[in-house]
C-alpha cells in the first residue's frame, strides 16, 4: 500500500493521473478531474462583447475521435486518433480513409494520429504533413512528423521530417501549422517535466522545422518550457499557442524565438527572471484547451473539459462563449465570418450522442 501511495503522489506532482486498467477508456488527466460544479469568472460570457453569434449547424457526422481539421477546396480533411483521415466533401459526405504509414500509428491515451497541415499547393501536389505517435505500450513511445501524399484515393507516407520525439500515454502535444517554408510543431513533455527545460531534448518545445531539412533537430527548437501545447495560430507574425496546465491554470502564450515559458519551474502568473508568464491564463478551474484560431480582434479557442468554444479579446482579454452545447471541442478553423469546429466526445472522456463526433459551423459578426 505504501508503494502505491508513493506512485500516486509522484504522478500528482507531475501533473497527471495513473494509467487506467481499462484499456478502452482513458483516465482523466488532472486538469479534467475538478468538480463540474466549480465555476469562476473565466467560464461566463462577457457582457461587453459585440459579437453576433449565429446558429450552430452540423456539417458531417460519425467522426471517430477526431483531432485536427484542415480545409481543402472541396471540403475538409479530419485526422482521427486511431490513424485514419476522414475526407469530407462540400455536401458533408464523409469517407474514412486509411493511411499507409511506415511506422504504425500507436493509439495510446492522448496519443495517435494528431495534427495535420496542408501544403500551400495541396490541391495540385496532394502533399500534407501529419504528426503521430508510434512505438509500443510501456516502452519506446515516440512521435514523428511525416509528409503524406494524397492521390485522391489513398494517403501514402512519402517522407519523414522528424522522428524520435519523446512520447508517452499523455502529453504528446501534436499541433502543426505551416508557415511558408517552415512547419511549426508543438511537443509535450512526455510526462517527464524536466525535459521541457532540457535544450538537448525535443520534448516540451515549440519547433520550427524548415521543409528543406536544413540543420539538426535541436536547431529547430524555437521556444521551450512547455507542458502540453495543443493549439497554434499565427496572425500578423504574432504566434499564439494554447497549453494545458497541471491543475487548472491553462495558458495561452505569445511565442517568441528563444523564450522559456517556464514549465515546470513556474506556472500561470508566477514569475522568475528569464522565464515568461502567459499572455492569458484561465484560473484555477481547467478548460483543457486545444486548437485555436485568430483574427484581428480575437483568439478563438476550443476547450475540452470546459466544453466550450470561446473568443478571447486580443486587447482586453475578455472572454465570450460562442458555443457550449455540443460537448468537448478539439479543434477550430476560421474562414471569413464562419468558425468551423469538431467535437471530441468519443475519446473516452465525453458523453457522445448518436451522431458524434461531428463537424460543425457557426457564423460570427
Amino acid at each position: 500500500m505504501k508503494r502505491q501511495i508513493g506512485i500516486v503522489t509522484l504522478l500528482f506532482l507531475m501533473g497527471c493521473t495513473p494509467e487506467s486498467t481499462n484499456e478502452g477508456t482513458e483516465p482523466p488527466t488532472l486538469e479534467e478531474t475538478r468538480s463540474e460544479s466549480e465555476t469562476d469568472r473565466e467560464t461566463s460570457t462577457t457582457e461587453e462583447s459585440n459579437l453576433e453569434i449565429g446558429e450552430v449547424t452540423a456539417i458531417a457526422e460519425n467522426l471517430s475521435i477526431p483531432w485536427s481539421l484542415a480545409r481543402t477546396e472541396e471540403g475538409w480533411l479530419v485526422s482521427e486518433r486511431g490513424g485514419t483521415i476522414t475526407v469530407i466533401d462540400s455536401s458533408g459526405r464523409a469517407t474514412r480513409q486509411d493511411v499507409n504509414f511506415k511506422e504504425s500509428v500507436f493509439e495510446i491515451g492522448e496519443g495517435g494520429l494528431l495534427g495535420l497541415a496542408l501544403s500551400e499547393d495541396f490541391e495540385s501536389s496532394g502533399i500534407l504533413y501529419a504528426y503521430h505517435t508510434y512505438g509500443s505500450s510501456g516502452r519506446n513511445v515516440q512521435n514523428r512528423v511525416v509528409e503524406l501524399t494524397w492521390d485522391g484515393e489513398r494517403f501514402e507516407e512519402t517522407d519523414v521530417l522528424l522522428d524520435e520525439i519523446p512520447g508517452a500515454r499523455f502529453h504528446n502535444g501534436g499541433r502543426l501549422l505551416l508557415d511558408g517554408e517552415h512547419l511549426w510543431v508543438t511537443t509535450g513533455d512526455a510526462l517527464v517535466p524536466e525535459l521541457a527545460q532540457d535544450e538537448s531534448s525535443l520534448a516540451g518545445k515549440i519547433l520550427r522545422i524548415p521543409l528543406s531539412g536544413e540543420g539538426k533537430p535541436t536547431d529547430w527548437i524555437y521556444s521551450l518550457g512547455h507542458r502540453n501545447p495543443q493549439g497554434l495560430s499565427q496572425i500578423d507574425e504574432v504566434l499564439y499557442a494554447s497549453e494545458h496546465g497541471a491543475s487548472g491554470h491553462d495558458e495561452v502564450n505569445v511565442i517568441e524565438e528563444g523564450n522559456n515559458y517556464g514549465w515546470p519551474i513556474i506556472e500561470a502568473n508566477q514569475e522568475q527572471d528569464g522565464l515568461v508568464t502567459p499572455w492569458f491564463e484561465v484560473g484555477e478551474t481547467s478548460w483543457a484547451p486545444s486548437g485555436i484560431a485568430t483574427d484581428e480582434q480575437y483568439v478563438y479557442m476550443a476547450t475540452l473539459r470546459n466544453e466550450r468554444l470561446v473568443a478571447i479579446d486580443r486587447e482586453t482579454k475578455q472572454v465570450t462563449t460562442i458555443v457550449e452545447d455540443v460537448g468537448r471541442i478539439r479543434d477550430v478553423w476560421l474562414e471569413d465570418d464562419t468558425l468551423y469546429f469538431i467535437s471530441n466526445n468519443t475519446d473516452g472522456r465525453g458523453n457522445p450522442q448518436p451522431q458524434d463526433d461531428q463537424l460543425y459551423q457557426v457564423t460570427i459578426r
